[in-house]
């Protein structure tokens, strides 16, 4: 962790991206093989208005398959998706952390969700058969990936929606 985590409350967001169900051996790969697409493919229709590239956990069979978002953050009007997904971060109440490191997620989530539990929070979340589904579990890219080489380096930040 960078930072300890705290509660916010957040307004909405829109984004674009894919949707996927990815097994867990290969997740970490397959988010950044998807942000670079994404990335290509809206390059000449909206670049000025890309925000911060996410990933969006809607469920989790853990050990088994992720069906996952990916994309960006969206900084204004997108009039053309070029056949992605638009969608949207819910506006609400969020658990938050900031954690370094591409491979260090397991251990930045598994250090909220522990945070949340004794703090007495409850996630927005409930079982379906593709497992844990969640109203928002996602996590943003705040280091320049493309400019930064050392995936260690790699500054993100995970935020678990709340029950009202």
């Amino acid at each position: 962790m960078v930072k300890e985590p705290w509660i916010e409350v957040r307004g909405s967001i829109e984004t674009v991206g894919v949707r996927k169900v990815i097994p867990t051996k290969i997740v970490a790969g397959e988010i950044i093989r998807s942000l670079v697409s994404v990335k290509r493919l809206l390059a000449e229709l909206t670049p000025r208005y890309l925000g911060r590239p996410f990933f969006r956990f809607h469920s989790i069979n853990m050990g088994v398959t992720y069906d996952i978002e990916m994309g960006y953050l969206l900084e204004g009007p997108l009039l053309n998706t070029a056949g992605l997904l638009l969608g949207k971060i819910p506006q609400g109440t969020y658990a938050c952390l900031r954690y370094l490191g591409k491979n260090r997620g397991y251990q930045g989530n598994k250090a909220l969700i522990d945070w949340i539990r004794a703090s007495g929070y409850e996630m927005d979340k409930w079982d379906t058969e593709l497992g844990d589904t969640f109203a928002c579990r996602h996590e943003v890219y705040l280091s320049d990936i493309e400019r930064e080489p050392d995936t260690k380096q790699w500054l993100k930040e995970l935020a678990i929606k709340l029950r009202d």
